[in-house]
């Protein structure tokens, strides 16, 4: 799996005049940056012949009605940055569900210069923005989401980590917040919430033997979890202690 390296070429140019990428077998279209973070950036792309055989045979939930997608390119520099890489892509391939952002397809590939890889995601492009961008406007403006509206988002929300929580072994998400929910809005119906960014996704569930694991994962929690989880792992932690 892989991108050509005309697409590749084409890619850095994007944010100034455009080009073409190819994920596998798939051509893309960049249009525009629409997001960065850290080594990652995503861009709206757009494929050519959405219309093509190929694109008919896949899954109707994979296919977007006007062949625009979100795809997120992620600059990698070692061995370990690799191997979160790929453990994201394969958490996100376990997951289906409508309150959990699907991973389309993806590839990974070996690059000269500064990074050692270039991997690339693509996923539906939610345009109206995570729970937190959607806040932040509705603040300045002095508007509200209905109590209605909040609880739907929250069950939705909570819909999405079920189905994580179902599998074997379940998967905890990690990084839960506004900023990692998308918020579609619908005329005449509640927004659609989905969850984003599995980054951190590990199995729920962690036998606790001794002092060692115990540590690594309060040190997890640290630097992946909210307060609220932090404050529960170190209290399992004292418990073990005793």
């Amino acid at each position: 799996m892989g991108c050509s390296l005309s697409g590749l070429n084409a890619l850095y140019d994007a944010a100034t005049g455009g080009g073409d990428v190819w994920i596998n077998e798939r051509r893309f279209r960049v249009l525009r940056q629409i997001g960065e973070g850290g080594f990652a950036f995503v861009y709206l792309v757009k494929e050519h012949d959405a219309s093509s055989d190929a694109a008919r045979d896949r899954h109707p939930s994979h296919v977007s009605d006007d062949g625009t997608y979100a795809m997120k390119k992620v600059l990698i520099q070692s061995r370990e940055q690799l191997d979160l890489v790929k453990e994201e892509i394969r958490v996100s391939s376990l997951f289906n569900h409508p309150n959990l952002l699907p991973l389309l397809d993806h590839a990974i590939i070996a690059v000269k210069g500064d990074w050692s890889h270039e991997a690339y995601l693509l996923f539906p492009v939610h345009l109206d923005g995570t729970l937190f961008d959607n806040a932040a406007v509705m603040q300045s403006r002095k508007e509200f989401y209905s109590v209605v509206d909040v609880l739907r988002i929250f069950q939705q929300i909570c819909e999405g980590l079920k189905h994580m929580h179902s599998l074997d072994p379940p998967y905890a998400h990690n990084d839960v917040k506004p900023g990692n929910v998308l918020v579609t809005r619908r005329k005449g119906q509640a927004p659609l919430a989905t969850l984003m960014d599995f980054g951190s996704s590990r199995p729920a569930r962690n036998q606790i033997r001794n002092g060692l694991p115990s540590i690594a994962l309060h040190l997890f929690a640290h630097l992946n979890c909210g307060t609220a989880q932090v404050m529960l792992i170190s209290m399992r932690g004292q418990t073990f202690g005793r």
